[in-house]
């Protein structure tokens, strides 16, 4: 219902975005979860001989923790995709801020040391 709500609210450009958004933070809410379940099996393996009274809750809480972690690693990794800025596509080579002064190189502030050249004698 909220994903629903938050398709209905973007526009037709963003539609495509929004979609690839939702859809990166429940494969990354999911893999969380999976994620997850191997930690607890783990656990659950590497204490075998010990008798755990282990609550409901306490292994549904050790599973789900990974999940919003999960999400999150999910919309940063598309995010990173949709904000690549190494492509070509805009031609900024000059300066930024919205300038339109030529760009020169400035002199040094800390004017080089004077070379020594050894005396040859002809």
């Amino acid at each position: 219902m909220l994903f629903k709500m938050i398709l209905d609210g973007s526009g037709e450009e963003e539609r495509p975005i929004v979609r690839g958004f939702l859809k990166h933070l429940i494969a990354g809410f999911s893999v969380g979860l999976l994620v997850g379940a191997v930690g607890l099996f783990m656990v659950i393996a590497a204490f075998g001989n010990l008798k755990l009274d282990m609550p409901i809750l306490f292994i549904a809480a050790m599973m789900l923790q990974f999940g919003p972690i999960g999400g999150l690693v999910g919309v940063g990794i598309y995010l990173s995709r949709i904000t690549d800025r190494s492509r070509a596509d805009d031609e900024d080579d000059g300066p930024g801020g919205g300038t339109k002064v030529r760009v020169e190189a400035a002199a040094s502030a800390h004017p080089a040391p004077p070379r020594l050249q050894a005396a040859t004698a002809s």
